[in-house]
């Protein structure tokens, strides 16, 4: 593959959150899965399980759960000068559920041998520091976010638009619920998708300058 076609796959793709109410075909969605699939995974161990979901009665639920918390967390907010801020997060916490479907990804429980070594030595304060570093940098998430980036990108050589979502894990257990996830895995992405319904503008990037350091 040349160097330009990959980059313009990249520069093309957009975070679509408005979508035509088509039904997306579901050989489309696991060809992308499948794609995404070929990530690279810490461990080779592939810590990472998806859910599609197209049952409309399914995703209002996972929707009214997600905004059920930015509600209430919404009538904490103290300063006067975040209010309309706040008011505009909560109004659109729960915009994916107009979406004809959504792909929920859940990072595995995974334990490396290093993870062993330290969760049988935590009281050594330099296994605590040494286990901070590494769940900053923890594998399964990475992992996670390694197969999402691939599906992102093949979802959009289908045509397809999709937005990569955190947020909805402020509602991580009534989601695992609803879906149905088991105890040996987090609740960590979720991907509303579908035929796009908006063509927004590229955003606006860093200059490299910012975001790269050589040391030689």
């Amino acid at each position: 593959m040349e160097f330009s076609t990959l980059k313009e796959l990249f520069a093309t793709r957009r975070s679509i959150r408005k979508w035509k109410t088509d039904p997306v075909p579901e050989h489309m969605l696991l060809q992308a899965i499948e794609a995404a699939t070929l990530c690279p995974n810490g461990g080779g161990k592939q810590t990472y399980k998806c859910y599609v979901i197209t049952d409309p009665a399914k995703i209002a639920e996972i929707g009214q759960a997600v905004q059920n918390v930015s509600d209430y967390l919404a009538t904490l907010c103290k300063e006067e000068s975040d209010i309309e801020t706040v008011e505009r997060w909560r109004a659109n916490s729960s915009f994916f559920a107009k979406a004809p479907a959504l792909i929920a990804v859940s990072a595995l429980v995974y334990q490396s041998i290093a993870d062993k070594l330290q969760a049988c030595n935590m009281a050594d304060s330099r296994v605590a520091e040494i286990n901070r570093g590494r769940q900053i940098a923890a594998s399964r998430i990475q992992t996670v976010g390694a197969f999402v980036d691939h599906l992102l990108l093949a979802l959009h050589t289908f045509g397809l638009g999709a937005v990569w979502m955190a947020g909805p894990a402020q509602a991580k257990a009534e989601v695992e619920r609803i879906i149905g996830m088991s105890g040996q895995e987090d609740f960590a992405a979720l991907i509303p998708v579908g035929y796009p319904d908006e063509q927004p503008a590229a955003p606006a990037r860093k200059p490299l300058e910012e975001l790269v350091t050589f040391i030689r």
